[in-house]
Parts: C-alpha cells; sequence; structure tokens
C-alpha cells in the first residue's frame, strides 16, 4: 500500500513554471513526477491561471515577493486599493509615513468609504497593517530612517551618485535617457473663442474627456528621441477604424482616465524603449547599455522590475521633488512642445474656419487622430540642441558643461513661435493667449487626488465608459483607385512648389505606386475569382 504524498508547496513563481510547460504541451505525467505533486493540483493551478497571472503582475509592478505560495486578496478589494493608492501617492511626494500613520489613514478612509458602518466594523490592526505591507511589498515604516533635505541639497546629492554611475558603467550622453510625462487638453481654445452669446462656457473650462497624456523620452545627446507615448481614455475611437495602429507616429495606450500607470509604463519600457535603444545603440556601433532617468511617481513601477534580464538597460529614479531643478524633459522642453501644438491646433482652427458654423462644430470635428499627428509633428519640431542643452544643469557634474541659461533659451524658442496672426484673426489679446498656454502648463502624467476622489476611482469598473461624445465620423475605407489619384494630384502639386525637395517627391512617388501595386493585385484576384465564376 502506498504512503500518503508528502505535501509540497508551491510558490507563485513555481506555478507560472507549470503554466508555461502546460503551454508548451508537456503531458501532466511530466510535470506531477517534476514537481512532485499530483495531477489533481496541475489542474487547479491551470483552472486557476488567471487569477495566478494578475497576482504575477501586480507582483512585479508592486515590488511583492513572488516567492509567496498563497494568493490571497484582502477581504475588501475596494478598500484595500484606495490604501495603496494613497500610500503610493504620499510615497510619491516624498512624505514620511509611519506604520501609526497608515493604521490612522486607514481608519479616516475607511470611514469615508462606509459611513453606514459603526466605527468599530473596522479596527486598522497591527494584523491588517502586516497583512497590509506584505500585499504590496512595503519593507518598512520608519521616520527615523527618512528626511526630507532641501531641493538643491537633494539635487546636490543626486548629481554625486549619478556621476558615480555614469562612471562606473562607462556611459556616453548617446547612452543616457530621460523620459517624463505632461498632461494636455487636445481640444482647448482660447477662452474669448467661445464666448459668444450661443457658446458660453466657464473661464479656463477645461473637459476630461479633452484630456490625454504625452510622454517624451530623449537622450543626452539629443541625437535619438522616441515616438512619444500617447494615452487616451479609448483603445480605439471611432476615427481609427480602418487604421493600423502601429503606423501611428506614436505609441498609443488607452487608460480609464488617460493616465499613466505602472502596467503602461512596463509594456512601454520592454516592447517600445528597450528594442528601440538597442537598435539605435547597435546603429551607433555603441555598447548595449543604456540607463533610463524617471521622476518617482506612483505611476511608475518599481526600478528592480524595469530591467532587462542580463541587466544593461535600467532604470534611476530622480530623487523626489527636485524635478524642476535638474530633470531635463522638464526644463521647458515639454512646455515649448505644448506650445507649438497649440499653435498648429489654432493655425487647423483658421484654416477650417470657412467649413465649419462655429467653433463648437470644430471641436466636435476634430478627432484624437488628428490630435496625435499634431503631437507628433510638435515633437519633431523640437530641436536636438533644445534637448542637449536640457541636460546641461545635470551632466555639469560629469564634463563641466558651460552652464547655460536653458530656461532663458527655451523662452526664446517658445516666444519665436509667432501667434500674431492668429491673434488678430481671432480678436484675442496677449493676455488671453498667455492665459490659454498656461492652462496646463503644471498637468502631470498621473493624478494626485484626494481622498473622496481615490474612493470614486477605486469604485469605478475597470471596463471603459460609453461616450455618447462622438470624435468625427467612423473613418471610411479609402479605395486603392482613389487613393492612387490623390497621390498623383498631391505629386504635381508638390513639383510646382518651390519647397520641393527629392527626398518628398520620391515619397509620393513611393506610395502612389503603393496604392497602384494595391489596386493591380484587387483587379487579379477579381478577375480570378471571375473567371472561376464563369466556369
Amino acid at each position: 500500500m502506498m504512503g500518503k504524498r508528502k505535501r509540497v508547496t508551491l510558490s507563485i513563481d513555481t506555478k507560472l513554471e507549470i503554466l508555461k510547460k502546460l503551454d508548451s504541451g508537456v503531458s501532466l505525467s511530466n510535470i506531477a513526477v517534476e514537481y512532485g505533486i499530483g495531477k489533481s493540483t496541475i489542474t487547479d493551478i491551470r483552472k486557476s491561471q488567471e487569477k495566478i497571472k494578475q497576482f504575477a503582475k501586480e507582483a512585479k509592478d508592486n515590488g511583492t515577493v513572488k516567492s509567496r505560495c498563497i494568493v490571497r486578496k484582502a477581504a475588501d478589494d475596494a478598500f484595500d486599493k484606495a490604501m495603496h493608492l494613497w500610500f503610493a501617492q504620499e510615497r510619491s511626494k516624498g512624505t514620511p509615513i509611519s506604520g501609526v500613520m497608515v493604521t490612522e489613514k486607514a481608519k479616516i478612509l475607511y470611514r469615508e468609504m462606509y459611513p453606514d458602518k459603526g466605527e468599530n466594523h473596522f479596527k486598522a490592526s497591527t494584523g491588517w497593517l502586516c497583512r497590509f505591507k506584505n500585499r504590496h511589498g512595503i519593507r518598512q515604516l520608519r521616520v527615523q530612517e527618512e528626511f526630507l533635505t532641501s531641493d538643491w541639497n537633494a539635487a546636490g546629492v543626486f548629481k554625486n551618485i549619478f556621476k558615480s554611475f555614469i562612471e562606473q558603467h562607462k556611459l556616453t550622453r548617446d547612452q543616457v535617457f530621460n523620459c517624463d510625462e505632461t498632461g494636455l487638453y487636445w481640444r482647448l481654445l482660447p477662452n474669448k473663442t467661445l464666448a459668444d452669446n450661443s457658446e458660453k462656457q466657464g473661464k479656463n473650462f477645461k473637459s476630461s474627456k479633452d484630456r490625454v497624456t504625452l510622454m517624451a523620452t530623449a537622450n543626452a545627446s539629443g541625437d535619438f528621441r522616441l515616438p512619444l507615448v500617447f494615452i487616451h481614455k479609448k483603445a480605439k475611437p471611432p476615427c481609427f477604424a480602418n487604421v493600423t495602429m502601429s503606423a501611428l507616429p506614436v505609441h498609443y495606450y488607452s487608460q480609464r482616465c488617460a493616465w499613466m500607470d505602472k502596467g503602461i509604463f512596463s509594456d512601454w519600457f520592454f516592447k517600445h524603449f528597450v528594442p528601440l535603444v538597442k537598435d539605435y545603440l547597435t546603429s551607433k556601433s555603441l555598447p548595449i547599455r543604456a540607463v533610463l532617468l524617471m521622476d518617482n511617481a506612483p505611476s511608475h513601477p518599481a526600478i528592480e522590475n524595469l530591467l532587462t534580464e542580463d541587466g544593461s538597460i535600467r532604470c534611476l529614479f530622480l530623487p523626489r521633488n527636485v524635478t524642476s531643478l535638474i530633470q531635463p524633459m522638464d526644463r521647458s522642453i515639454l512646455e515649448n512642445m505644448k506650445c507649438r501644438y497649440k499653435r498648429n491646433l489654432l493655425q487647423r482652427l483658421l484654416l477650417g474656419s470657412m467649413q465649419f458654423e462655429s467653433y463648437t462644430d470644430f471641436c466636435k470635428q476634430l478627432t484624437i487622430k488628428d490630435a496625435v499627428y499634431m503631437c507628433a509633428e510638435s515633437w519633431s519640431e523640437i530641436t536636438s540642441e533644445s534637448l542637449r542643452r536640457s541636460w546641461n544643469t545635470l551632466w555639469r557634474c560629469i564634463d563641466n558643461t558651460e552652464p547655460d541659461n536653458l530656461e532663458n533659451n527655451e523662452q526664446m524658442e517658445i516666444n519665436q513661435l509667432d501667434f500674431s496672426e492668429e491673434r488678430q484673426l481671432l480678436d484675442i489679446t496677449m493676455e488671453e493667449q498667455e492665459e490659454w498656454l498656461n492652462t496646463d502648463k503644471h498637468e502631470n502624467g498621473h493624478p494626485i487626488l484626494s481622498d473622496h476622489e481615490i474612493i470614486k476611482l477605486v469604485r469605478e469598473t475597470a471596463q471603459p465608459d460609453s461616450d455618447s461624445d462622438k470624435e468625427g465620423e467612423n473613418a471610411k475605407k479609402i479605395p486603392h483607385m482613389q487613393a492612387e489619384e490623390c497621390f498623383t494630384a498631391c505629386l504635381q502639386w508638390l513639383e510646382q512648389q518651390p519647397e520641393a525637395t527629392p527626398i518628398n517627391l520620391m515619397m509620393l512617388h513611393k506610395l502612389r505606386t503603393l496604392a497602384a501595386k494595391k489596386l493591380v493585385s484587387n483587379l487579379k484576384q477579381s478577375t480570378i475569382k471571375d473567371f472561376f465564376k464563369s466556369t
């Protein structure tokens, strides 16, 4: 008679290994022998694979130890998420947090979430605190180990750390990158343009429907910039019907509130940043080594989870509260880009003034696809020299770069964006223009939420809301013949312009040829089908 099988406890990592083997076709019998478990255990793991994978993903984002064996969620998942969101937000601001502070905040937040329940319903005990810390990989909560130095002192300390890191890994400007997010109200026009009798709206009106998050990334030499990360509320709005999303000039993501989050950042890092940086370094005959500097925001995963397997490409957090002092992308670059976008928006408004009866009609017809292309164009207009100069304050600690007044240089570039014609045609003053340009100047890529907003957010469902505001009509599929005719007309037009260049002309030739080939291919298929129908 066989004895009882010894109980085997499997970690989350081991369960993930088993799931991979099941996916690759390894039999239950072989897996059972290898891990010393029963087939029924393997079947249970397969049934729970979504739960296991979700836990592993959250563990990666939050830095939780995946060697744990039990996938145990909080008794009240919404409250747990609310508390963790508050905790991450406070840490991102540099707030020293103790265990007592967490338990006291938990009581306050619980009462606000559940006002009908008595005060004794939730105790915020020591046991609850330990479980909360374990779920979210919080290692220690001791105020005395944390202190907030002055911003300039913190910046000075980081410069020494940065210099040592660059020297240790032998990195050049080409191998050091920075990314930063900003919010943009992509349909927001100067307030006065909407102030006629039929179209009234409050001062500096901003709709959450019209907000997107942009993230710009470039290296310290200014030689290489990545496509913008563009985050909208909807995964595929109607205007993107029949559009190849991977061909867009941005990395497009969707999130319920159009904010950056850990999942989006991690996906972008491994699927886009790492491959593009490797290709760039290879093209420059440089070693595959790079670092990405970023701010310590709650929307960013732990840096130990943003690392290639060989450790050649990694991330480094900037200290809290010093981004305005030393972060390259924060030093007027994003403001410059958004000003260029808004100038393009006004020019588009004026060009379409004969087609639309009102500004409201213009805004309704402006689609998120239009915003994607205008944002990409605005990002491309930032000069490589501006990108390089933005690093001087930080890079000076390495090569004694001569200081320059970046803010003045960038402000000069912004001032050179001539809005005079637009101001005259729209009848707005310089003050009204400045007020409009600065409306989203301090918008971040992640929210700073009140307790009420945190509770509201965690209670919302994960499904995107149905939005009755239609962004234009569904994109119609353009016939190949029509495309070929349009490219021919564009080519003839460009040939007559003094601004024409050989590169632009050849690009149109290639596009016309592509449309013609697809047209011929369709005609051949139609002929073959007609032949079979007639026989």
